[in-house]
């Protein structure tokens, strides 16, 4: 590494942690202003909770929000326009220095960051996000939730099949159970009036209905016993049942993949969740994407400074998430494959960023 090297790699670094910690406050002051003030004044909710809220809301502005890689191209813009500026890089290039050469420090460097954000979004931003739901649940929101919704379970234990006309997944309980279970000679059919999960035994109860057996030896004629209270013939936890109700940003890549598993071998639709799975990928990878953008920016826009150089970063991250909301869009609906969902965006700005950079005059 040459003394420029480090000299660009540092000053990118302080601009990029500046440039980092100014996004979070402006994000964070303009939720507390708009959206948390009423709550905190109304509910009385102390200042160190309401530090705690807005210390783990910092993982989405980061990688929700992509905070982190609009830094990437601020960062850049301004460090490479001030060298722009100043004639440093002119001057490297007359000295035989190639333009690629010049910029080999902060595609390293953001390759790197890539990693890291990788890194602690896995770690940190799963128990960030957890934290950040438990606060906004306890403290912000204090009327409960008490929507029923309509579930289907297939390919449970023992080749059972569960609908659930209305259910509670606060409650993990639901009203009108239709279960059934075909086997080689009967069928079996479960209409109860309620189920719902036992903590104390650890398994699902039904109340109120019947249980009947066709048999067909018996010429389908049915075969019925009254229930009152009886243990559902099925093993599957809650936790497991509804793994992919829990947001992805809560879970880590593996834990996604293993609840992505889980719900196609149960029947359920999982195109949604493969978007997400292949976004933990996609998204860390824009911070190493964008920065191909500032290059052939900052040299053409060298002498706007400032300003226009931030004009510019918000003009692109616009597009960018625009393209990232249509394509993710198009993959939650299956009209993409959920790995051209996640990574379209960013195969579509790395290929302008490099042509762009090559075509850059020196």
């Amino acid at each position: 590494m040459t003394t420029f090297d480090r000299y660009l790699t540092l000053r990118f670094l302080s601009t990029l942690f500046k440039v980092l910690v100014a996004l979070v406050l402006i994000v964070s002051i303009i939720d507390l202003i708009v959206t948390r003030q009423q709550d905190i004044v109304r509910y009385q909710i102390p200042p160190t909770v309401v530090l705690g809220y807005y210390t783990t809301f910092v993982p989405t502005i980061l990688f929700e929000y992509q905070a982190a890689a609009i830094s990437v191209l601020i960062a850049g813009l301004m460090v490479l326009g001030a060298a722009a500026q100043n004639n440093e890089i002119t001057a490297l290039l007359a000295g035989g220095i190639s333009l690629s050469r010049i910029a080999r420090p902060l595609v390293v460097t953001t390759l790197l960051l890539t990693g890291i954000v990788f890194a602690v979004q896995e770690t940190y931003g799963v128990r960030a996000t957890e934290t950040h739901a438990r606060i906004l649940k306890e403290y912000f929101s204090r009327i409960t939730d008490h929507s029923r919704f309509g579930v289907s379970w297939t390919n449970l234990g023992d080749d059972w099949t569960c609908h659930v006309l209305q259910f509670n997944i606060r409650a993990n309980s639901g009203q009108d159970v239709y279960l059934h279970a075909i086997r080689d000679n009967r069928i079996e059919e479960i209409r109860a009036n309620r189920i719902f999960w036992d903590e104390k035994s650890e398994q699902w109860l039904l109340e109120d209905g019947r249980w009947a057996v066709f048999d067909r030896d018996k010429n389908w004629e049915a075969v019925s016993k009254r229930i009152t209270q009886t243990p559902a013939p099925f093993y599957e936890r809650p936790d497991e049942l509804f793994a992919l109700s829990k947001p992805p940003q809560a879970k880590t890549s593996h834990e996604l993949a293993k609840d992505i598993e889980r719900a196609e071998r149960l029947g359920m639709p999982i195109q949604e969740h493969r978007v997400n799975y292949h976004l933990k990928f996609a998204q860390p990878t824009l911070c190493f994407v964008i920065i191909w953008l500032a290059f052939p920016f900052a040299m053409r826009l060298r002498r706007g400074g400032i300003t226009l150089g931030f004009g510019v970063s918000i003009c692109v991250a616009v597009v960018y998430l625009i393209l990232f909301a249509v394509s993710a869009g198009l993959g939650y609906m299956g009209k993409l494959p959920p790995p051209v969902a996640a990574w379209l965006a960013n195969v579509i700005f790395l290929t302008v960023g490099i042509a762009l950079f090559y075509r850059t005059p020196t």
